[in-house]
């Protein structure tokens, strides 16, 4: 029953905003169904704003909602009746995304069959002699080279392609997990969401610290064929190796890495975007690429699979007759290039919150805060006197935020503690101010590696980290994360900078991550577009101006 004293939590435009109260009553029980299905794109002071497209809708479908239920949905929590074009919208959406599949038919091969007359007609007008009859309606003959970039063009028109011509059978891979490891209910789901129905493509999304590695290892060892596994860098690379010789019975033997200085081919081959999207300056070409071809791979897994880069898109489409799975913690691109990973590497086959995961103990209780650390009047003039692209990086790198980050420091030094920034210059003033371990890009892994060990074993209390550690860095210790400051409106590295807190603690206390922020700056502007993701998860930063006189308490 809706609380008359506060009407309904909703207010839906024809245009396909929608605009969701947070005080309301009635909003924790809206807003995780609300996210299943739009796409939140900010969160004014007491207000967070969603957005329809026929993206969000059909990332719903797949989950198994219906568009029937989106509709009674929005018509009970709305306030007034829902648009008629949002209505006619809802419904064209939802008959394209059955309207085009791929399979194989008898006599003809692999075919994209529509169920509705004249559309091939319409989309390939170039083709249209070859367009021919069959039982599920009308198809064209397609080839397995263009399978990949044909879903994408038609993703670009407007009609997702449900690709039914089946997976290839790759190299056998014998293993199985070690007796003490045992997968979390959800890890396990996950693994059989993507397999379910002779699933052989798609995406998971599981928050930083639920561990999406081991889900990565379930998914292998249901399949049990050669797998190849891109990351996102060498600390990844070297996690994903120390998990499957540490948790499975695969051996040195079995499992391979590709770099610049190892290159092996072996049953489980572990590589980089980096590596895999070098390009030789002298012959323009992709050297590494040949990788995907030197074994019948039974499965491809890319490890944060929101940042595959473009180069690797026209290599992705060429492997559609391979098992290939997304693994992220949040599903944002800021290039807006989503859609091409739906297309190329497959629909979203599971999603939990971090809400759900940390109900049920599965990570610590993240507590956002947002200090605001003012400028000084001399600060201010400096900062009106600059261009507009200098502003941002002045206002990260108040100095007022050292005074900040020392009461922190104290606050919390018996803690483990991390500091994370975007500018080397000023992290390397913290790490001398402070007297503290700077890890950067331009350190050897070797050196890193030897740093993170040494955190986790509580030998060293704090580290200042540059955006290398954005990713894949296993630090389970970790309390307490400071960001001074961050890239320009990223919501990836938001949730990937709380990320590094969230592994379950012994205590079951809390954690903390401070983002310190100069307000009615541009930096609070990005500030707020990066806690987008955040918000999302149903979690609220909590807000407070500093003072010369505050103790932060």
């Amino acid at each position: 029953m809706h609380n008359t004293e506060y009407g309904k939590p909703l207010t839906i435009q024809d245009n396909g905003i929608i605009f969701l109260r947070p005080s309301h009553p009635e909003s924790r029980i809206v807003q995780p169904f609300l996210s299943q299905f739009s796409q939140l794109i900010k969160t004014p002071e007491g207000l967070h704003i969603y957005k329809l497209s026929s993206f969000s809708v059909w990332y719903a479908l797949e989950l198994g909602i219906t568009i029937t239920e989106i509709t009674n949905f929005l018509a009970a929590f709305s306030q007034g009746e829902i648009p008629e074009k949002i209505i006619q919208l809802l419904g064209q959406w939802g008959e394209r995304a059955g309207v085009l599949s791929m399979k194989s038919l008898s006599k003809r091969g692999p075919c994209l069959v529509s169920a509705k007359d004249e559309l091939l007609e319409k989309l390939f007008p170039e083709r249209k002699s070859e367009v021919f009859t069959c039982e599920s309606g009308e198809a064209l003959t397609v080839s397995s080279e263009e399978r990949g970039e044909l879903k994408r063009i038609l993703m670009e028109e407007g009609y997702p392609v449900a690709d039914h011509l089946g997976i290839d059978k790759g190299e056998r891979l014998k293993f199985k997990f070690q007796e003490e490891i045992n997968l979390r209910p959800y890890q396990t789901e996950a693994a059989e969401a993507f397999l379910r129905n002779n699933g052989g493509n798609g995406f998971i999304i599981l928050p930083c610290g639920s561990g999406k590695t081991v889900t990565g290892l379930g998914i292998m060892e249901k399949v049990k064929e050669a797998t190849l596994i891109i990351v996102p860098n060498e600390t990844a690379l070297r996690q994903w190796r120390r998990e499957l010789l540490e948790k499975t019975t695969l051996t040195d033997k079995e499992v391979g890495i590709y770099t610049s200085e190892r290159k092996e081919d072996k049953p489980v081959t572990i590589t980089t975007y980096q590596m895999l999207t070098y390009r030789n300056p002298r012959t323009g070409k992709f050297p590494h690429f040949q990788l995907f071809y030197e074994r019948n791979w039974g499965l491809v897994i890319y490890d944060e699979v929101h940042l595959l880069p473009a180069p690797l898109f026209r290599i992705v489409s060429n492997l559609q007759g391979k098992r290939r799975v997304g693994l992220t913690a949040t599903f944002v691109r800021e290039d807006g290039k989503e859609r091409d990973i739906y297309s190329l590497v497959g629909p979203k086959k599971f999603e939990i919150s971090m809400k759900e995961l940390e109900n049920n103990g599965w990570i610590a209780q993240p507590v956002c805060r947002e200090i605001k650390v003012p400028f000084s009047e001399e600060q201010w003039e400096n900062y009106l006197k600059l261009k507009k692209r200098e502003r941002f990086r002045y206002a990260s790198e108040n100095e007022r935020k050292l005074a900040v980050l020392e009461q922190l420091i104290k606050k919390h030094r018996n803690s483990q503690l991390l500091i994370i920034g975007q500018y080397i210059a000023q992290l390397r003033r913290i790490a001398e101010q402070f007297q503290l371990p700077l890890l950067t890009g331009q350190m050897k892994q070797a050196e890193r590696d030897q740093l993170y060990t040494r955190f986790r074993h509580g030998e060293v209390q704090a580290l200042v980290l540059s955006r290398v550690a954005n990713l894949a860095v296993d630090l389970p210790d970790a309390q307490i994360a400071i960001q001074v400051s961050g890239t320009y409106g990223s919501r990836q590295e938001e949730a990937q900078r709380i990320g590094r807190l969230l592994r379950p603690k012994k205590d079951q206390e809390p954690v903390v991550f401070y983002s310190l922020v100069t307000p009615s700056t541009q930096e609070e502007d990005v500030a707020s577009h990066r806690q987008l993701f955040m918000a999302e998860q149903g979690y609220i930063y909590e807000k407070e101006e500093w003072s010369q006189c505050s103790m932060l308490s």
